[in-house]
């Protein structure tokens, strides 16, 4: 993991309050005093009770409308918003909600069962992959969301793939099976194929008649962990609340031998990745029966399979219809890691502190041994600029404890010192003034006008500093003064491992409405590019245009409608002109004779033109020549000469 023992001698870290009493733009929020409790007692390691996670999916899988849920259910709002109304927590942006889908990841705390949980909703269109990218780097676990009726689709093997590049645990919930084709099956089997994965199958429907899941049939599920039935009383609740859970026996029929025959499946699928479950299975206590296995040994196997990464749980529910959220909250807490659960942070060697760093995969990557009892080290993985508080900077805390005023060195940009002038905690678009992040936990800084996305922020006094790095230079004193130095500097001290930015594949020309308005497109510009670092300005010095480059024509598209409509720039936006060279590649000649009278004077002009190949092709790089010979028959003037011309 990220940190190994969270707890210095003598030192505790707290973790902020859960219960809250606030109010966003949406109307009030209300205490989550069910499942939110406070930590009182010194016996339980804070960092243990946090999950920081993802929601992962393709587009329109129901990412945002399962995370709606999840808030509603844990106590957060009071009631459940809607991407079609336009009125959830998480799409905040006008052109999410007019769109109907997520364009810029969104995060926000709340609690579970005494736990802590910092989510992320990830957007699911190819054009906005970075905001993935940038959030897998900091997740420890993710929930990858498939459409029960398309299964497995083509950007869920795009975001499977980066997260098991962070070598990220995922559980899947197969979501949306109160559609017309849905098929639960087919998406299991859709996950050993095409992402070559291995379903651990936890909860099954509960078949009132036939395959098809209509009506009152998608109230009931089978738990095959515990060996219960699952009710979800949406005819007394239609906001699925209401959870009852009754207790499998033989004399259920059909329904507890469906379950046996799960969880007999469930068994044997572990059995064959995890030797202490087979020891269990074995013992003279359980003697091979599957039934007799205990639902702890079962549930800490799904665990350990589930953190090595060699499986995946899988849940079932249609969020829409308020079915099958709390069971996936409570997969979430049982089988998603806590920071102290995660290897530790790949970080580039610092030649001032090699007894600190050991070898990794490669010869570049090392293994930070950071301990939060140590200096700072925080991780920026986003900026959002906003109108009044400026750049805000979100990061994840490795090691230490990041506080307010506190001053920050930035070894990506050649130790950079900047001070945090406020931190916060955010849900969604409503901020949360907070004195400290600690270490495992996810805050936004206020203050830092260098920082950038996939910056290293340290501690001024951080081992890998040298001591002119710490000193500070009259450089870096200008830009704790407001000073913008736009030098690029040599990195210092410690680096974590950045975000790997896509190139960009689509274009498309800007250009200010009016010399006055150029100051405010550039500005617009620059903070847009700050936000996303995956789009790109250029000048091209031939055209003389301004080019704006992205992932795709929605990722533009949405780019131009927030400087229009947001900002109000004005601004034109149309195609980019492409600057041709062409050559002749053999030689040709054409002939023209003009005949017309002038002043009762017949005149004649023939021209003749050969274009041919040049051999040195270097030649005509910034220019071409044609010779243009007059004929002696035809060009002769009145003095005999011979006229000749070079265009």
């Amino acid at each position: 993991m990220i940190l190994r023992g969270c707890l210095a001698a003598g030192k505790r870290l707290h973790t902020p309050v859960f219960l809250r009493t606030t109010r966003t733009s949406l109307g009030p929020v209300i205490s989550a005093q069910r499942h939110c409790a406070l930590f009182t007692t010194d016996a339980v390691d804070p960092l243990s009770r946090v999950r920081n996670i993802g929601i992962i999916a393709h587009i329109d899988a129901g990412k945002t409308t399962t995370t709606e849920r999840m808030l509603h259910y844990a106590g957060f709002t009071r009631s459940i918003g809607d991407v079609d109304d336009g009125d959830t927590i998480m799409d905040y942006l006008p052109a999410e909600r007019e769109r109907g889908i997520t364009i810029q990841s969104a995060a926000i705390t709340f609690g579970w069962r005494d736990h802590q949980l910092h989510l992320i909703d990830t957007p699911g269109h190819v054009d906005f992959t970075v905001e993935v990218e940038r959030a897998m780097r900091v997740l420890d676990g993710a929930v990858t969301i498939i459409d029960a009726v398309s299964g497995v689709q083509a950007q869920t093997k795009t975001v499977w793939t980066q997260a098991s590049r962070y070598q990220i645990p995922r559980i899947i919930f197969v979501n949306k099976m109160d559609r017309d084709g849905a098929n639960w099956r087919k998406s299991v089997r859709d996950i050993e194929a095409k992402l070559s994965a291995r379903p651990l199958v936890l909860m099954i429907p509960e078949y009132t008649g036939g395959e098809r899941l209509e009506g009152g049939t998608l109230e009931s599920w089978l738990d095959v962990v515990g060996m219960e039935r699952v009710v979800f009383d949406i005819g007394k609740d239609s906001t699925g609340a209401t959870v009852r859970r009754e207790k499998l026996v033989a004399g259920n029929g059909p329904s507890f031998q469906a379950a046996a025959d799960a969880r007999e499946q469930l068994v044997e699928a572990l059995a064959e990745i995890d030797q202490h479950i087979v020891d269990v299975f074995l013992g003279d206590d359980v003697d091979g029966d599957h039934l007799r296995l205990p639902t702890a040994e079962l549930r800490a196997a799904i665990r350990r399979t589930t953190l090595s990464s060699q499986a995946s749980p899988v849940l079932l529910g249609a969020s829409f219809r308020n079915i099958g959220v709390q069971p996936l909250l409570d997969a979430i807490i049982d089988y998603l890691p806590a920071p102290t659960d995660r290897p530790l942070p790949l970080a580039l060697s610092p030649a001032s502190s090699p007894d600190r760093l050991s070898k990794a995969d490669s010869k570049d990557s090392m293994q930070a041994y950071l301990d939060p009892s140590e200096k700072l080290v925080a991780f920026a993985f986003k900026v959002i600029v906003d109108q009044q508080r400026g750049p805000m900077v979100f990061v994840r805390v490795y090691s230490g404890t990041l506080d307010s005023r506190m001053t920050l060195v930035n070894g990506t940009r050649g130790g950079v010192k900047e001070r945090a002038t406020k931190l916060l905690q955010m849900y969604a678009d409503t901020p949360e003034d907070i004195s400290s992040i600690a270490c495992g936990h996810i805050g936004v800084v206020l203050g830092l006008k260098q920082t950038k996305t996939g910056d290293t922020l340290l501690h001024p006094q951080h081992s890998s500093l040298s001591k002119s790095s710490k000193s500070g230079s009259k450089k870096h004193s200008k830009m704790m003064a407001g000073v913008s130095d736009t030098t690029e500097q040599p990195a210092i001290g410690l680096q974590l491992h950045g975000i790997d930015v896509p190139p960009p594949v689509f274009f498309c020309a800007v250009e200010a409405d009016s010399p006055q308005d150029v100051r405010p497109l550039n500005e617009a510009l620059a903070n847009m590019t700050l936000e996303d670092p995956s789009l790109h300005i250029s000048h091209d010095e031939e055209t003389g245009q301004t080019l704006l480059s992205g992932m795709g024509e929605l990722h533009l598209e949405v780019v131009r409608d927030r400087m229009l409509k947001d900002m109000k720039i004005n601004a034109s936006f149309g195609q980019m002109r492409v600057s041709y060279r062409e050559m002749a590649g053999q030689e040709a000649s054409a002939e023209f004779v003009y005949a017309k009278d002038i002043a009762n004077k017949a005149v004649k002009a023939a021209m003749r033109v050969t274009v041919s190949p040049i051999a040195d092709a270097d030649a005509c790089a910034d220019s071409n020549s044609v010779d243009v010979d007059v004929p002696e028959s035809l060009g002769m003037d009145e003095s005999g000469s011979q006229r000749e011309a070079v265009l």
